[in-house]
């Protein structure tokens, strides 16, 4: 476990140096034009966005199912099927990138290559969920430090060789460092990549999605609202310089994001494992544990960025994004209430609870949208931070209300799976893995 974990705390690292520079880099690059900024941070954000719809339809279910499986033949089938349904997002997720872009006034060079960059994204993040869900975390260090070095060098060669660096040009090599790492990882792994579209098929799928994906895709909606919705309020109603701004802000605080994103791929496991014994208490043990590891690692973090504001603020953002500091200090306070809500609600999502989380994460989108509302009624884009913080603080109230308690009664909601067999057939492993909400 300690190996893992230094594995993934590397892996991110790594990950999160590379977005950290590439952000200030492209601020820096496009100083005298921040509206370009503020189109590839919406891209960035909606990527994010189809990522957490994609871990509520796909990567939370087969993470917390495939522990399940009782054969490799299982595991194989399970693992199939999830993976015919990522197919199918990603492909979605490519047409709804491409055509938002092209109706908002984008060129085609600039829709193709958001697409690309979406779609890779996505298929990136299943394959690390997969190696995540088998604590394989090796894997997904070497395959992200492959897609962080074709990416560099690729960054390198268009630099010294290629025109000015361009928004469709970014997201092609991004696209492209991702795209080769992906291969990679369904290559060691293809058994657990083909597509399967027979009745069985379906009938799994629906049983997840009945019991499980359709509240965890209303919980994550409402969630993704509260965390990024203000990015397309701000471009809508300010414009795109304004969410330049916004987002410049953003962007310090991103690896403690990153990080908190990658504790949780490799928790979810260990989480489910304690949950499927019923060991509850365990369970909250690690929970609270990860809490004050990760609490301590942002309070680090928190310090060492008001130790060098000055330099961030003179050095990197060059002096042409003025009035800063307020948007810096409330960005803070947000991070650290989404990191407290990530950490805690990943317990209750793996009780598979995704109706309940539903419920506490409309009603943090409802705080955060009347917020949003007298922010535009105002005239205040830097006052659009409060919208967040107002929402995860509701959604946070909710998710500690559905802790469990730690008795073994609640490991009964990862019991028997719904009827999806014939009448009279034997219910298989998989079928034994689909656990009542």
């Amino acid at each position: 476990m300690r190996r893992s974990i230094l594995y993934s705390v590397l892996d991110q690292a790594a990950l999160s140096a590379f977005n950290f520079a590439l952000a200030f880099a492209l601020i820096r690059i496009w100083s005298d034009n921040p509206e370009v900024f503020g189109i590839y941070s919406m891209v960035f954000a909606g990527s994010l966005a189809l990522i957490s719809v994609q871990n509520a339809l796909i990567n939370a279910q087969f993470t917390i199912l495939r522990p399940k499986a009782t054969s490799e033949s299982d595991e194989s089938t399970l693992l199939s099927m999830f993976w015919t349904v990522n197919v199918a997002v990603v492909f979605c997720a490519m047409l709804l990138m491409f055509a938002s872009i092209l109706a908002t006034g984008g060129d085609l060079a600039l829709a193709a290559s958001a697409a690309a960059y979406v779609g890779a994204t996505l298929l990136r993040e299943y394959t690390r969920s997969h190696h995540f869900s088998d604590m394989n975390v090796l894997a997904v260090l070497a395959l992200d430090g492959v897609s962080l070095a074709i990416s560099i060098g690729l960054f390198a060669a268009a630099y010294a060789f290629g025109p000015p660096l361009g928004l469709p040009i970014l997201f092609a090599i991004l696209a492209a460092g991702l795209l080769i790492a992906s291969g990679l990882a369904i290559r060691m792994h293809r058994q657990h990549y083909r597509i399967l579209a027979d009745r069985e098929t379906v009938a799994f799928y629906r049983a997840v999605w009945r019991k499980h994906s359709f509240w965890a895709l209303m919980g994550v909606l409402t969630s993704e609202f509260q965390q990024r919705g203000y990015v397309f309020v701000v471009a809508a109603a300010f414009g795109a310089g304004s969410v330049a701004l916004i987002q410049a802000a953003a962007l310090l605080f991103r690896p403690i994001q990153l990080v908190t994103h990658a504790w949780g791929k490799l928790a979810r496991a260990v989480l489910a494992d304690h949950l499927a014994r019923g060991d509850v208490a365990r369970a909250r043990a690690f929970t609270l544990q990860s809490f004050a590891v990760l609490g301590a690692l942002f309070l680090a973090f928190s310090a060492a960025l008001a130790l060098g504001w000055p330099f961030i603020s003179d050095v990197l953002f060059r002096g042409r994004y003025t009035d800063l500091g307020a948007i810096v200090v409330l960005w803070g306070i947000a991070a650290a209430v989404i990191m407290s809500t990530g950490i805690f609600s990943l317990e209750v999502q793996t009780l598979m609870r995704f109706r309940e989380l539903s419920f506490g994460a409309a009603l943090g989108a409802l705080v955060c949208a009347v917020v949003l509302a007298a922010v535009v009624l105002f005239g205040d884009f830097r006052a659009s931070v409060l919208a967040v913080i107002g929402g995860q603080l509701a959604f946070f109230a909710v998710v500690l209300c559905l802790l469990p308690k730690t008795k073994p009664r609640f490991a009964a909601k990862i019991g028997p799976a719904p009827e999806l067999r014939t009448k009279g057939a034997p219910p298989s492993p998989l079928e034994r893995g689909v656990a009542e909400p």
